[in-house]
């Protein structure tokens, strides 16, 4: 009787061990596929009216603009895009999700904004400025605050990871800075964006979850809309 008590439970063992072997840690579940997102899809032709209302409309002011300010002979050719490799967008959006998550908060939207980069090697800090005077973009990720969809930051309060509005992560140094650049701040503030400059991870333990350094074009790079490539 106890030798086959004990063969029972070692083949019930052998068995437990086997399934645990086979099982993978490091496998997760897909989304379903769900087909492209509803209402957002545009087709070529409109995305080529699109772009080619924008090479009317806005491309002749910009480059206008830049001319008149800087007198050396070169034309200035506005940027047409701004791109980056699927890998690191898929890095980013596993990055910002990590964040949300510890911070225990919703991502919302991502937010694009239009920018521009300073006419100057060197930002304030000594990084460098990747493309001087160029259009750019960045993109923030969205909380709800308060009522309202609002970019966000990660900051450690009390060693806890918080989930800050972006217009209310300013330290009380850059709040007490001069007139002007105050005056500068209630502008930015007004647009619904405002921070300090910064890497990564700012001092004080605010995490920066903003996107930006992508690759502009022109120049050099193909275009998809133009006949002329």
């Amino acid at each position: 009787m106890t030798t086959t008590m004990t063969n029972r439970f070692l083949l019930l063992l052998f068995a437990s061990l086997m399934l645990v072997s086979c099982q993978d840690p490091t496998t997760h579940t897909e989304p379903p596929y769900e087909g492209p997102p509803k209402n957002n899809i545009i087709s070529v032709e409109r995305a080529k009216e699109m772009y080619d209302a924008y090479s009317k409309r806005r491309v002749p002011i910009i480059q206008k603009y830049e001319d008149s300010i800087i007198s050396d002979g070169s034309i200035f050719e506005p940027t047409r895009y701004a791109e980056y490799d699927l890998a690191t967008i898929k890095q980013y959006i596993a990055f910002i999700e990590h964040e949300a998550e510890q911070a225990n908060v919703d991502i919302n939207t991502l937010r694009f904004y239009l920018s521009n980069y300073p006419n100057s090697d060197k930002y304030p800090n000594g990084d460098a400025v990747k493309y001087p005077r160029r259009n750019s973009l960045f993109v923030v990720p969205t909380m709800e605050y308060e009522g309202k969809n609002v970019g966000f930051s990660i900051e450690e309060v009390d060693g806890k990871y918080t989930a800050i509005p972006i217009n209310r992560s300013v330290s009380s140094q850059e709040r007490n800075q001069d007139k002007d650049q105050t005056d500068s701040i209630g502008q930015m503030n007004e647009a619904g964006f405002l921070m300090s400059n910064s890497a990564t991870v700012q001092g004080g333990g605010t995490t920066s979850l903003i996107l930006n350094d992508s690759d502009l074009v022109p120049p050099p790079g193909t275009n998809d809309f133009d006949h002329n490539n």
